[in-house]
């Protein structure tokens, strides 16, 4: 099945590739019998196989089977549409390149590739934007009535699989889609299976949270339209930051180490995993000099509306949680050293519901320091948390 498939590919580029260059129309002509050369003027109308190309002035080599065009470029075929100031078209190898003011969609209205330069490769189906191109990807959002979601990236230099809807894009390379811009050296993009790899200081910027590392992999939800989940692998390090509500203040949390993996509910952070020589902390935005400290072999942190909810710190585990009254003052800290440490929120208060230390290969300890009365340090290992 395989070979014929093949087969059939081989005889219809062999098909188009024999079909004839076809001059339809031009209001004038001057021939170069011996160069072999047409001149064309006016209106310049070709046609070969399913693709047509306009021009006002035209230069035709053909021996070579070669058509060079200015003023106002315009070539169209099955997949799309490519405009611009000047082109060349290859009859031999189906190949077009345009240059000045392009402008470049495909026929479903879904893509679009704006740039100074382009090369268009038919047979392959591949577009090549060589000069700080820009690629947008068009999609309606149903949540919207209809309204067009748009993800843009722009680079130095754009690669684009037509066939696999698969992007490479080089150097200063800048993606923004739904409040999330994501910069890098290299970045690939895969529609099909929605998903973004980045390298060369990547970091990705969204609401409230950003993350970075030496590669940062994104996965899209089905829809296209959201992160679904980050995995940063190398000097990862993440941050959430939670806006004032009301009357509660915002919070800061920032997570390091050699591996980070996110996950997301729409715009909101749910899980934070970190692993291998993890640490991190968090504050109340108006108690910043109090940062509440967890460190250890493993973070993983689970959040609800973007507040933490849960944190288990493993292997060599230490942690420090600072007390906050009601009125906003500091009445002590906890300290655990253990090899797991459990510590259960209460998001809606910022506060500490449960701490339990479990031992292991290292001894477990933990104990309350009263920052209210500095000579006071209870036991509690058994205990947990004051609250």
């Amino acid at each position: 099945m395989r070979f014929l498939l093949c087969l059939l590919l081989f005889v219809t580029i062999g098909f188009s590739q024999t079909k004839p260059l076809i001059m339809k129309h031009a209001d004038s002509l001057a021939a170069m019998k011996r160069s072999g050369y047409l001149l064309l003027k006016g209106y310049v109308h070709f046609v070969h196989d399913s693709v047509q190309f306009k021009t006002m002035r035209a230069t035709w080599n053909r021996n070579a089977d070669i058509v060079q065009c200015e003023g106002d470029f315009l070539f169209t075929h099955p997949n799309g549409f490519i405009k611009a100031k000047s082109g060349i078209y290859q009859k031999r190898i189906e190949f077009a390149s345009a240059s000045g003011n392009v402008v470049a969609k495909d026929s479903l209205g879904e893509y679009a590739f704006f740039g100074e330069r382009l090369q268009y490769d038919r047979i392959k189906k591949i577009l090549t934007m060589p000069l700080r191109p820009v690629l947008h990807h068009y999609s309606k959002n149903k949540e919207k009535n209809g309204e067009i979601d748009t993800l843009s990236i722009k680079a130095d230099w754009i690669s684009y699989k037509q066939d696999d809807e698969f992007a490479e894009a080089f150097k200063n390379v800048v993606l923004e889609h739904n409040g999330m811009t994501v910069t890098c050296d290299t970045g690939y993009f895969n529609k099909k299976e929605n998903w973004i790899s980045m390298k060369g200081n990547p970091k990705c910027l969204l609401e409230n949270h950003e993350l970075s590392g030496d590669s940062i992999f994104l996965r899209l939800t089905p829809d296209g339209k959201g992160l679904k989940s980050a995995l940063v692998i190398q000097n990862a390090h993440g941050i959430q930051k939670e806006p004032r509500k009301k009357r509660k203040p915002g919070t800061h949390t920032e997570a390091f180490g050699d591996t980070l993996y996110a996950e997301f509910d729409g715009k909101k952070l749910s899980r934070l995993y970190v692993n291998l020589n993890a640490h991190g902390f968090f504050f109340e935005d108006d108690l910043p000099e109090y940062k509440n400290l967890m460190e250890g072999a493993r973070l993983d942190l689970s959040f609800k509306n973007g507040k933490m909810e849960r944190a288990t710190i493993s292997g060599s585990a230490q942690s420090t949680y600072f007390y906050v009254k009601k009125n906003r003052t500091v009445a002590g800290k906890n300290v655990a050293l253990g090899d797991t440490i459990h510590i259960d929120f209460a998001p809606e208060k910022n506060q500490v519901k449960q701490l339990k230390v479990q031992g292991g290969k290292n001894p477990s300890s933990g104990r309350y320091i009263n920052l209210e009365n500095k000579e006071s340090v209870k036991d509690s290992t058994k205990k947990g948390n004051p609250l």
